[in-house]
């Protein structure tokens, strides 16, 4: 009895070896299950990026942009209609104020908007990034001063906004930067040029597809998975042509719908900028 002993306590230790081994596999595989689980419910709720229609994330980027536009309208009836133009502000203002960091901070001095909404759900650029410690006793009328200065708005570097708008020059602008207009004005960024570029970080974290809104000067909405909307034209040489929403194809002073971000403006047109 004593020689059999040592074996039984042998194999009960092997077996109870076997059973923590066969837990930890166990665990380990729910853990990947879990994982698994996790990143596909992640996709299918807050979405990859601005890619898919009715996630989470996409649903609130529709509602800021929504927030945007209403604060834009609310301050185009103190203006006859018209949208914020940061050249209008003061006394004697020169087009070169009409940049996106100059419209998005006035927007937040005059008290319309919050720095905050500015940067989408969806958003992720290491380059894109909330202004947190916004002035707003920059805000000194008297002096023409109506906006921090060091709110940012470009792309390559630091930008405190992840939206585009229409670029505030030319007849597009002209004819539509108002609240009675059925013309885009603001919106999701796209890639330059609306070129397929899945290294833009305008596309969803997948890296593979690019879709976003197009918000219209009457207050619509609209989601879209194309640079080419297929109601969207304009009229070249007689004839119409599809138009390409992040592209200038009837040149700075033309018709066609633009979104983007200006980074310089002159006498000339927009130095527009992408990422």
């Amino acid at each position: 009895m004593t020689g059999i002993e040592p074996r039984n306590e042998m194999k009960r230790i092997v077996r109870r070896g076997q059973g923590l081994v066969g837990l930890l596999i166990a665990v380990a595989m729910i853990a990947v299950l879990w994982s698994i689980l996790g990143t596909s419910m992640n996709k299918a709720v807050t979405g990859e990026g601005a890619t898919k229609e009715g996630t989470l994330y996409t649903m609130e980027d529709q509602i800021r942009l929504k927030g945007i536009y209403n604060a834009f309208y609310i301050q185009a009836l103190d203006n006859r209609g018209t949208f914020l133009i940061p050249s209008e502000l003061g006394e004697y203002g020169s087009r070169s104020l009409d940049t996106t960091a100059n419209l998005y901070s006035a927007m937040i001095g005059l008290g319309y908007l919050k720095p905050d909404t500015l940067i989408s759900p969806n958003e992720f650029s290491n380059w894109v990034e909330v202004d947190s410690d916004y002035d707003y006793s920059a805000y000194q009328p008297a002096e023409g001063q109506f906006w921090d200065p060091r709110f940012e708005a470009d792309l390559s570097d630091i930008s405190n906004v992840s939206y585009a708008h229409l670029p505030l020059y030319g007849r597009r602008f002209d004819r539509n930067w108002n609240s009675t207009s059925r013309f885009p004005v603001l919106g999701n960024r796209g890639p330059k040029d609306g070129v397929q570029n899945p290294g833009s970080y305008t596309y969803g974290r997948d890296q593979q597809t690019w879709a976003g809104h197009m918000v219209f000067a009457d207050g619509n909405i609209k989601f879209l998975e194309t640079f080419t909307p297929g109601n969207m034209t304009f009229t070249k040489d007689g004839e119409y042509q599809p138009d390409n929403i992040f592209k200038i194809e009837d040149g700075p002073d033309g018709l066609d719908a633009i979104l983007g971000f200006t980074k310089t403006m002159t006498d000339d047109g927009p130095t527009l900028i992408w990422d």
